[in-house]
């Protein structure tokens, strides 16, 4: 098949399409269209390093960067696809607020072992009567706050918008959130402990 120079093409990547002109560099006349050239233009219009492409045409990969495009049978007017991922920035605004509820998660689940520590301490009978009800009181207090916290951690969670391809800010999210529907589970069981406790000590 005779090498090609210049060809309109279509790439597909998740629910984006790119429609455009491939010509091959004016230093590069006399050669052909290559899967290097296909993969520079790509990274240009997706941000998907070349490293992370996968283009695939009629079902078979374009691999090899110094193949040319004709070898794979390209001609005007064909849909290319890709898949791959495209890397996020550090600086993220939505990759930043989620690191943020992680560092909160962390302090929050330290504070519910906290309170399991001492509301088994008074299940142990360690502490006289008064102290106990004191403990309870600031225990009840805790455990609503923690709650309140975490239910706005999920409010946060729920309102991050993350693009299809950010993979990892998904799935980081879903962890996130079933974490935290653990503890606010923990957190409930915790909060009947401390009313039985109270209760019993009504009673007698």
């Amino acid at each position: 098949m005779a090498a090609i120079s210049s060809l309109k093409l279509e790439v597909i990547y998740g629910s984006q399409k790119h429609k455009f002109e491939l010509c091959l560099p004016t230093k590069e006349t006399g050669n052909a269209l290559t899967v290097h050239h296909l993969q520079e233009k790509v990274q240009q219009l997706t941000e998907v390093p070349a490293e992370n492409q996968k283009l695939i045409f009629k079902g078979k990969s374009l691999t090899g960067p110094g193949t040319s495009l004709s070898e794979f049978g390209l001609k005007d007017g064909v849909k290319v696809m890709l898949i791959g991922k495209k890397p996020v920035a550090k600086d993220d605004p939505e990759m930043m607020r989620l690191k943020t509820v992680a560092t909160n998660l962390g302090k929050e689940e330290k504070v519910v072992s906290d309170i399991i520590y001492r509301l088994d301490g008074i299940h142990r009978g360690f502490l006289d009567d008064q102290k106990k009800r004191d403990t309870l009181l600031q225990l009840d207090r805790q455990l609503k706050v923690v709650t309140e916290n975490f239910t706005r951690m999920l409010e946060t969670l729920d309102s991050l918008q993350f693009d299809e391809f950010n993979k990892e800010g998904r799935a980081k999210r879903k962890t996130y959130v079933d974490r935290i529907q653990t503890l606010l589970d923990r957190c409930d069981g915790l909060l009947r402990g401390v009313k039985d406790i109270e209760a019993s000590m009504e009673e007698s």
